[in-house]
């Protein structure tokens, strides 16, 4: 039983503090009630719904002020001039300089991600574990290489870098992904963001793992039409859009 309630304390954080107590006490006495294998099949579908109980919690929170929606939308139109620059100059931009603006462009995202992390943290009822998970996210997910390859040689493990360039596209992937489901942009935009996301994924594990695969190629064809269509239409609706459209 001991095992058991340390599992429910685990999975009682994803829920707001507010509602922690009470459903671990709940699901405490639910489980009391069974013996033996049952209760173990009882636990893990407790654990399981724990997410879709923790949707159900959600506060409304207020979208972020027009202010900070301008100043995301003005980093990701930098970060499309970063990715032009590095595609329509060739001739005159040495391979390490245009190397270093595709490993540069996603950290214009920081502001995108962190909004977004943060107001879903705020939403599920705040907490420094939230928190401190909207700050990870941010970091990781919006800067990608540049987060993870700063801690990768202050450590001297490859693997981080590499697993840092997962982020950044794979954050993409889901958000847009979850936008398309469940219709809260326009599916065009949405689209075109999973689009920008998968791209995105392929150039920076390929500038990590394999510099002159023909792969890679193909994802800068697929990352360059796609980040510019994604990070203009996403920069305009955060500037010019309403209170509750600031959201990407």
């Amino acid at each position: 039983m001991r095992l058991l309630r340390g599992l429910l304390a685990l999975a009682a954080l994803i829920l707001p503090p507010a509602h922690r107590p009470r459903w671990r006490e709940e699901a405490l006495a639910l489980l009391a009630e069974v013996r033996g294998v049952r209760r173990w099949w009882f636990a893990l579908d407790t654990v399981v719904k724990v997410p879709v109980l923790a949707r159900q919690f959600r506060e409304p929170v207020p979208p972020p002020g027009r202010w900070l929606s301008v100043l995301t939308g003005l980093g990701l139109l930098g970060a499309s001039g970063a990715i032009a620059l590095a595609v329509l100059a060739p001739a005159g931009l040495p391979e390490d300089a245009a190397e270093f603006l595709f490993l540069m462009a996603p950290c214009a995202m920081v502001g995108v991600v962190a909004v977004r992390s943060f107001w879903t943290a705020r939403s599920y009822g705040g907490g420094p574990l939230a928190y401190l998970i909207a700050l990870l996210i941010s970091v990781f997910a919006g800067t990608g290489p540049v987060a993870a390859g700063a801690l990768s040689v202050a450590t001297g493990f490859h693997a981080i870098a590499v697993a840092g360039a997962f982020l950044p596209g794979l954050w993409l992937i889901t958000v847009s992904g979850a936008a398309l489901l469940r219709r809260t942009s326009p599916p065009a935009l949405a689209l075109m963001g999973v689009l920008c996301g998968i791209g995105l994924l392929g150039v920076l594990l390929g500038l990590q793992l394999w510099p002159a695969s023909p792969l890679n190629g193909l994802s800068v064809i697929l990352l360059v039409p796609a980040w510019t269509v994604w990070s203009v239409w996403t920069a305009a609706r955060l500037i010019r859009a309403r209170p509750q459209q600031r959201l990407v």
